[in-house]
């Protein structure tokens, strides 16, 4: 992810599509195809079109193995659809078509994520910070599907930047400046509290250990697809990639940045010294999380 200026005026965030091949040069080209999910249709549409043209894509979703990887518009709004729509936004299960023949799901379930974080054997101190991440986790999906008080009040909260363009400019601001600030493994930032932490690295790295271990066994098949689409959020890439040179000696080739969202300050009223006040803020937070 990265923040591009392409004009004095337009901030967006860029998110990239990267091709790796093999050092021996014989095998399928594998594509880390990140994501944000939130943007502009126009990037979805890109997305899809570059999707498509895989001979396989292994896409993230929890708890999908039991259920289709469409959005109900008659379920319960999520806290990401409620945030899409107040940013003038889509979200990406309703912009993306999952009903591909190529498009597979890779991902563990919201039982086997639960399991994980509650620790099993795990005792004494180790068993205390597996169990708050457990609880940390529980907290985290009720404010996600809105069933909390705190979820509740978070949608709330969205609806109302939704209802004034220039707080919903600052709002997409913000996220675009975080987002696109955020460099390397989210599960090592070292300024979290260690239960949010542990909840990090079971939500990125044991993820990433389902999908790249569904990723050899492709690239071992007798017939492998001659590319495969790892699709995912754009914060577990940068585990992904680590694995993807180290254990399978990949190589980037090349790559293509599509632009997620923008924010034109001219257009939306913002003045130079509200988004400098605004980027000084989101830095030294960022700052204060770092390893």
């Amino acid at each position: 992810m990265r923040v591009a200026r392409p004009d004095s005026n337009t901030v967006s965030l860029q998110i990239a599509l990267r091709r790796f091949g093999p050092q021996t040069g014989r095998g399928p080209v594998v594509w880390l195809s990140g994501a944000s999910h939130v943007g502009e249709s126009n990037y979805f549409a890109a997305l899809q079109r570059h999707l498509d043209a895989q001979g396989l894509v292994l896409f993230e979703g929890v708890g999908a193995k039991s259920k289709k990887m469409r959005f109900n518009p008659d379920e319960e709004v999520s806290i990401q659809h409620t945030m899409a729509a107040s940013l003038g936004l889509v979200f990406q299960l309703t912009a993306i078509n999952y009903d591909r023949p190529t498009f597979r799901n890779s991902d563990l379930t919201i039982p086997q994520l639960q399991q994980l974080l509650a620790g099993g054997a795990a005792t004494g101190a180790a068993a205390g910070k597996e169990g708050k991440a457990g609880e940390e986790f529980q907290e985290l999906l009720q404010i996600m599907d809105g069933s909390s008080v705190l979820g509740a009040l978070v949608q709330a909260g969205l609806k109302f930047i939704g209802s004034n363009p220039k707080l919903q400019a600052m709002t997409k601001l913000v996220l675009i400046e975080i987002l696109g600030q955020l460099k390397g493994d989210l599960s090592q930032f070292k300024g979290v509290p260690p239960e949010v932490q542990r909840m990090l690295e079971v939500i990125i790295q044991e993820r990433n250990k389902v999908v790249f271990d569904d990723l050899k066994a492709e690239l071992r098949a007798v017939r492998p697809p001659k590319s495969i689409a790892v699709f995912y959020g754009a914060g577990h890439m940068a585990d992904l990639e680590k694995h993807l040179r180290d254990e399978l000696k990949y190589q980037p080739l090349d790559e293509v940045w599509l632009t997620a969202m923008s924010v034109n300050k001219r257009d939306t009223g913002l003045s130079d010294e509200e988004v400098q006040a605004m980027r000084s803020l989101v830095q030294w937070q960022l700052d204060a999380l770092q390893p």
